[in-house]
Order: structure tokens, then sequence, then C-alpha cells
């Protein structure tokens, strides 16, 4: 049995608390192993070798040991661990939430494909550089108060700025495009209203639910989690009964991991899936799941010094470049990425800003 233990690194609640201006991504990684003891005993050289103190492995403490983490990066690369990441911006990750339920719902009946996915990703490309913040506090807004007139007041923003870009031409086409989309939505919403009083909703993100009946919104973590599931789908060619899932413990939103964890098995080939290249949501057998607290696992301690190099990498290019070392493992990481296998990591991020490694 193949056992996969993940964490992560960037605050993990939802965006709609706009922790994003000061923690800009979120990123969960997995690392999968066979046999726990070989990479013990490897990382316990590694620890007498740069002189790391304390029981457990933590990334922030470890933050002043780049070359024991780039060890630990290569080790795990070098023995052809399976490892599989999600990087978020959180900022890229509300723009795309926007141009998906706002403007391209699935509500409206578009087909999903490589062109529709194409299109809402060029859509959150525009928005994540031409969006004010104006737009996006409606937007959240409309999220934490859902009505009739906080959407209306999304697509007001959104309408402003679909004029305000129109009138520059390198930017007329989408713009364009952009008013007509908004116009057909609300067209739709006003349609629907007259028969159902929550038709507005088909246009908003939908709440997940956590303790105590708390609606969380807009959960980068859940996201990250059900991809990497999917992910790990296409890599073992759907032969997961074999694997084991274990997440450092998830005290809110465990129920929510795991309501999406089914909720994704749940899907068919019947389904209109958006389409994912990297991962296959039609799973025809299921990996076990639990939660663990990282102090008695070695292996979500991995999970959280790959999370956090990650997340600082990423967080802090090209202002403060990583120590070389460090940055080149990461970019063996990077190199090692394979978006037909699933493997290694995933950027949800603006398509300027996809960071690769040249060949």
């Amino acid at each position: 049995m193949t056992v996969f233990y993940l964490d992560e690194s960037g605050h993990s609640g939802d965006i709609v608390n706009r922790s994003y201006p000061n923690q800009p991504f979120f990123v969960l990684a997995s690392v999968g192993f066979a046999d726990m003891g070989a990479i013990g005993s490897r990382i316990c050289d590694l620890r007498i070798k740069h002189n790391i103190q304390g029981d457990e492995l933590k990334s922030k403490s470890l933050v002043a040991k780049p070359k024991f983490v780039a060890e630990v990066i290569k080790e795990l690369c070098d023995n052809e661990i399976p490892i599989f990441v999600e990087v978020v911006d959180k900022r890229y990750f509300i723009c795309a939430n926007i141009a998906s339920f706002n403007v391209l719902a699935p509500y409206m009946g578009y087909e999903e494909g490589p062109k529709l996915t194409f299109l809402r990703n060029t859509l959150a490309d525009f928005l994540f550089v031409e969006a004010g913040e104006a737009l996006l506090d409606t937007f959240v807004e409309s999220c934490l108060e859902p009505s009739p007139e906080n959407l209306m007041s999304t697509f007001s923003e959104l309408a402003k700025l679909a004029r305000r870009r129109r009138i520059e031409p390198s930017k007329i086409e989408i713009a364009t495009g952009l008013q007509l989309m908004i116009k057909a939505a609300v067209a739709e919403v006003k349609e629907g209203l007259l028969t159902d009083p929550s038709a507005y909703l088909h246009f908003l993100p939908p709440p997940d639910v956590g303790k105590h009946g708390k609606k969380v919104w807009l959960l980068p973590q859940l996201a990250s989690f059900t991809n990497i599931y999917a992910r790990m789908n296409r890599f073992f060619d759907g032969k997961l009964a074999d694997l084991h899932i274990v997440h450092d413990e998830q005290l809110q939103i465990d129920d929510i991991l795991r309501l999406g964890k089914a909720a994704a098995e749940s899907f068919s080939k019947e389904d209109h899936l958006p389409f994912t290249p990297a991962s296959d949501f039609v799973f025809e057998e299921y990996a076990t799941f639990e939660f663990a607290k990282s102090h008695e696992e070695l292996g979500i301690q991995l999970a959280d010094v790959l999370a956090g190099a990650i997340m600082r990498y990423f967080r802090d290019k090209p202002e403060s470049p990583a120590e070389h070392d460090l940055e080149q493992a990461i970019q063996m990481l990077l190199g090692q990425s394979d978006v037909l296998t699933g493997y290694g990591i995933n950027q949800v991020v603006p398509s300027f800003n996809v960071y690769s490694v040249p060949p």
C-alpha cells in the first residue's frame, strides 16, 4: 500500500476573510510512500548532517536551513517519490470564481470542454490585472450576504470595468465580450427570478458547510485537495484501491474535506465536468482517507516542509529569490512536473505568471 501524506502552507481558511493581500499564496502538498522506513532513515541522516534539532520537522522553523530543505526535496525527486502540489494565487482564485460563476455560470448551459476552459482562464487573467478592489469587495459581499441585489451589484461593477476598458484598443475585444456575457447573465437571472426566488444562487459559488453549520466560501484547500485526489486518479490510471491518504488534522474543515472527496468520487462520465487536463474526476476505485496529527507522522512533516518551501518560493520571487540550492531543488521539481500524468506542481495562477524551467 502507498500512503500519501498532505499538509498545507499559507492561510488555509476561506478567501472571503480577505487574508490574501498578506498571504497571497496557498499551497497544498502531497507525498506518497510505500516504505516509510527507507525515507525515514535517509531523513535522519540529513538531520544529523545539518544539525536539525527538535522532534518534529516544521517548515517555519527551517527557513534558516535552506540547504537541508533542498536536500529533502532532491531526495524525494531522486527516489521518484510521487509528489502532487497545488499552488494557488488567492487573488487569481477569486477572479477565476467570478469568471466561472458570475459570468460563465454552468447554469447558462455553456458546453464544457477545452474552449470554455480557455475562455474562463482568459477572462480570469483579464480580471486579475484589471479588477479593482471595489469589484472584488462587491463579489465577496455577494458571497457573505447572498441576495439578488448584491449579485446585481457585482454585475454592475463588472459592467463598469468593461466600459472603461473598451476605450483601450488592446483590450476592446475582451471588454466587449465581457459586456455581452454580463448582459446575457443578467437577463438569465432576471428571468429565473420570475419563477424561482433562489435563481440568483446559480450565479454564485456554492458555500461549504463547516463545523456548527458555519458556511465557508471560496475555500482553496477544498479545491486543491479534490484536484490532487483527481491527479492521483490520473497518475495511477484509476487504480486507487491500494492508496491511503493521511491529511494533517483539520479541526474546522475536516467534514468539508471528507464530503469533498465523496463528491468528487460521485462524478460519472455522463456529468458535464470542466476540462482538467492534469486530473481525472471519473473514479472507478477509491482511496481510504483519514486525518492525523503532524507530530505523529513523518510523512505529514515532509509534506509541510515541501509546502512551506514552495509557498515562500512563489510568494517571494523574483524580488527575493530563494537560496541557490533550494531554488535548484524546486526548479528540479518544476522541471519534472507533467500535465499528462498529473505529477508535480500544478499552478493555479494567471497564465502570464506560470513559472516553468527552460528545457
